[in-house]
């Protein structure tokens, strides 16, 4: 069973170049008591932001899982905390040279299915023409024009809207022999189903046939083979199984490999097709910046690639609905210690400490905007006020809603010990009389492009300059959809069961992405007094996942 976060568990991530980076994480480790061997000193840039994404594939998230497998920690580190001087970014990156050379040997493999797909439409209409010869529409006519053009005249390539329309074209030219089948003479559909039967597993596999026999039933495989039917059901749900693990590591070569040879096997050139064209996606698309701490929660992936996110499986609203969850590789939590300097972070670190023994207690401030709509702006307003409703409803803390357009106003809102609001972007504003220990977070773009500027006006920068221990931001637009929502944040944070770093573990929707959080991840300001019961927690059908993917909710007893 798992329990919650110790402080064993966590690996403090260090610049070894950077004499404050090693000041600030020697200091968190005694304080929190993290072994000595849990200090993970890296060789980064002195001061930048901002690596590149082939440094930190090699220098970064390689380094790492060779220090960790080297002292025998893989198994046991499920935080990752990176330290002033770490750098925050990781910025945009083209195809390399081997994801080139394997988009050229995809484009080759592109151009063989192409030539297989026209042979098969023209294959599937001469079937169709066997019992209507005055038929022929114009995918037939399209395959026909293929096939009588000189070997010699034909590209050596294919494009890959060419590909997605031979694809149409072969599920057309299927869809119309099907029917004429269907409308042939009795004596004569038995003979042609079967050709169909023999024809079909090269073009669409064993899978799609399978899927094929329950919406287009085919005589020659009812009935009499219907047990070989439900046996290659049984092989089917094992092999997409493996299919769903390999895609989620579809960022390794090999993976990919497997992954078009298994989409071959099960789906024939068809399912080939489809995979190529979604892996040349994959390669030839630059990935944009990211967060590093995003990054490194896949530290277990492996390399960076992919033009953007991944989803998180442990985010609980993701978690119930994953069948394969086990095939996923691990994720690591993920916090950020750092600030405007040395000096301001061990503040933090100090600060939190303090108020995880005394407990935190003060008033929960949401600041929606007053929309009623049905996009998706509308739907986060509806999020926060229903994240205050369940706090107003389930606990005795005391909750200030604001509805409007207008931000809160720090003289109308003193003694915050939570807060929420948005969307003010890149422009803080001081809205609440924010208490020592306090988390919150604002929901805009670019609130974490930096920590190192005295004079951003950002939000992150500026909630910690006043007092707060736990937040999170954007180092780029991030779109609204990759946000902890506060109405899941909130109140696990308000439970008390878990720390920081597992409350944003459990809410990030995404990973691999821009959002990073920033606070000490031990840090758990309702341990001493909760406000939200286990028992509350089981009966919300969403925050009860949170006990399924941390059975044991605990935390150590807080630090003297």
């Amino acid at each position: 069973m798992v329990r919650g976060l110790s402080p064993q568990q966590v690996a403090i991530v260090v610049n070894g170049n950077n004499p404050d980076s090693l000041r600030v994480a020697r200091y968190y480790a005694r304080a929190r008591h993290i072994p000595p061997a849990n200090l993970l000193v890296l060789n980064l840039p002195f001061n930048a932001d901002t690596i590149t994404a082939g440094f930190y594939n090699v220098r970064v998230a390689r380094a790492i899982r060779q220090i960790l497998q080297m002292r025998h920690l893989k198994r046991k580190i499920r935080c990752l905390v990176t330290t002033y001087g770490v750098p925050l970014k990781v910025g945009p990156a083209t195809p390399t040279a081997q994801d080139e050379a394997e988009l050229a040997r995809l484009h080759t493999q592109l151009a063989r299915c192409a030539r297989d797909l026209r042979r098969g439409i023209g294959r599937l209409e001469r079937l169709g023409q066997k019992n209507d010869p005055s038929s022929a529409g114009p995918a037939s006519a399209a395959a026909a024009g293929s096939q009588k053009a000189p070997a010699a005249s034909r590209p050596a390539g294919i494009s890959t809207t060419s590909a997605r329309a031979l694809l149409k074209n072969f599920q057309t030219a299927l869809q119309a022999t099907i029917e004429k089948i269907r409308n042939a003479p009795p004596r004569k559909q038995t003979k042609l189903n079967r050709r169909l039967v023999r024809l079909l597993p090269r073009y669409i596999g064993p899978a799609g046939l399978l899927a094929m026999i329950h919406v287009n039933p085919l005589s020659p495989l009812a009935g009499p083979a219907r047990a070989a039917r439900v046996r290659g059901e049984q092989i089917l749900r094992r092999q997409m199984r493996l299919y769903v693990k390999l895609l989620i590591r579809r960022n390794r070569r090999q993976d990919r490999g497997k992954m078009r040879r298994l989409q071959r096997r099960e789906f024939g050139i068809v399912g080939l097709t489809r995979q190529i064209l979604s892996d040349e996606v994959f390669l030839s698309s630059r990935r944009p910046t990211t967060a590093l701490d995003s990054d490194l929660m896949m530290l277990w992936y492996g390399r960076l690639a992919g033009p953007r996110w991944f989803i998180n499986p442990m985010c609980i609203d993701i978690w119930s609905h994953l069948k394969y969850k086990r095939d996923y590789p691990r994720v690591m939590m993920v916090s950020r210690l750092d600030g405007l300097s040395p000096k301001m972070v061990i503040g933090m670190i100090r600060r939190s400490i303090r108020v995880q023994n005394k407990g935190l207690s003060g008033v929960a401030y949401f600041d929606a905007r007053g929309l009623h709509g049905r996009d998706a702006y509308s739907d986060f307003d509806r999020n926060i006020r229903a994240a205050a409703r369940y706090i107003r409803s389930h606990t005795t803390m005391k909750v200030v809603l604001n509805d409007t357009p207008a931000l809160l106003e720090a003289k109308n809102c003193p003694d915050e010990a939570i807060y929420c609001g948005w969307y003010s972007v890149h422009h803080y504003v001081d809205s609440c009389q924010w208490l020592p220990g306090s988390v919150a977070y604002h929901v805009a773009s670019f609130e974490l492009d930096s920590l190192h500027n005295p004079s951003d006006t950002a939000w992150c920068i500026n909630l910690l300059k006043n007092g707060v221990c736990g937040t999170l931001g954007a180092v780029a637009e991030p779109y609204l959809f990759s946000f902890p929502l506060p109405s899941q944040f909130f109140p696990l944070l308000l439970s008390g069961r878990f720390t920081q770093a597992e409350v944003y573990y459990l809410t990030t929707p995404v990973m691999g992405w821009r959002i990073a959080y920033v606070g000490d991840p031990l840090y758990n300001p309702f341990q001493k007094d909760p406000l939200i019961s286990r028992k509350q927690l089981q009966a919300n059908p969403m925050l009860r996942n949170a006990l399924l993917e941390l059975p044991g909710g605990k935390t150590p007893a807080p630090p003297r």
